[in-house]
């Protein structure tokens, strides 16, 4: 796959989905994906990250912009209306 067809996809979610957003990234065929903890504030609020289970993250994919899409559809679908979730995708460029 040309690196011209990659996209990062970039999920802000509660903590507390971690594990099954993991499971559907790489159940979708993913190769790989970061999480990290994140803190900030929008419009669903202010969201310290200073426990657990209260806080948010961000996963990170790079993969060709038709997994990201799926993957962020069925994020929506399945945890949008319970949870807050935020996602973006930009094109992106490996380097290696």
């Amino acid at each position: 796959m040309e690196s011209d067809d990659m996209h990062l996809l970039t999920v802000v979610a509660e903590a507390i989905l971690e594990e099954m957003l993991i499971d559907e990234v790489r159940g979708m065929g993913a190769a790989g994906y970061t999480v990290t903890d994140a803190r900030g504030w929008g419009r669903h609020g202010k969201r310290r990250g200073n426990w657990r289970q209260g806080g948010n993250i961000k996963v990170e994919v790079v993969a060709s912009a038709e997994l990201c899409d799926r993957i962020a559809a069925r994020f929506k679908e399945q945890y949008e209306a319970d949870y807050g979730l935020l996602m973006f995708t930009i094109p992106v460029a490996l380097k290696n």
